[in-house]
């Protein structure tokens, strides 16, 4: 037997003598479980998540599903592991194979609805702390749907692990005044001309009209 059967056996021994210790008096509520994705097919990799962190004591989880063909115990869909594990927030828990996979091991058709329950354990005392339940309701043997409030149609977006820089302001360049004068737009008449345009033409009529008074004195002088 390979190493890596050796250890999934392993594993499923140890789920096996869990799954026979019933969750003591007094542990936390149970929780619930979310499913993504939440209406796929059987050929679908199924991801749970937890509605709460673990108890501080759990060192481990476990997850198993129980319905139509399954063991009466419950078939193990996850062995005990502390992969991804929180005592404080939520966590997901990943199923070992598809629902098809755990179907072919076990020779019979999905059917019917699949109540998924992960268990927060002490894997050394084989002693269980607390629950989170869902389900899953197969249409056909191929298609699946998950039941209750707390399905996702999609993965929690994943919060941003730091503040996105601040843009630093660059200090505005002097612009010379006269290349503001040429880029400001300038105001216009009601004619349609610009305003600058009518004073510039009436300071040049006026001294066209200085001038020519002043040259026509001095030939008066001079006759």
């Amino acid at each position: 037997m390979r190493p890596r059967d050796l250890i999934r056996a392993a594993g499923l021994a140890t789920a096996a003598l869990l799954l026979a210790t019933p969750v003591p008096a007094g542990a936390t509520p149970s929780g619930t479980l979310s499913f993504f994705p939440s209406n796929s097919i059987a050929e679908a990799a199924i991801k749970a998540r937890t509605s709460a962190g673990c108890p501080s004591q759990a060192d481990s989880y476990l997850a198993v599903a129980k319905g139509h063909g399954f063991p009466a115990a419950g078939q193990i869909i996850t062995t005990p592991t502390a992969a991804g594990m929180s005592h404080t927030d939520p966590f997901d828990v990943y199923f070992a194979e598809t629902m098809k996979d755990f179907a072919a091991d076990n020779r019979t058709t999905l059917q019917g609805r699949y109540d998924v329950a992960v268990y927060c354990v002490d894997s050394f005392q084989g002693t269980k702390f607390a629950q989170f339940t869902g389900a899953l309701t197969f249409t056909s043997p191929t298609r699946y749907k998950a039941s209750g409030p707390n399905t996702m149609s999609s993965p929690p977006a994943a919060a941003p692990t730091t503040a996105p820089a601040a843009t630093q302001e660059q200090p505005e360049t002097a612009v010379p005044s006269a290349t503001r004068l040429v880029s400001a737009p300038q105001a216009t008449s009601r004619g349609g001309l610009p305003v600058g345009w009518i004073a510039a033409g009436g300071a040049a009529v006026l001294l066209a009209f200085e001038t020519g008074r002043r040259f026509g004195r001095r030939s008066a002088t001079h006759h």
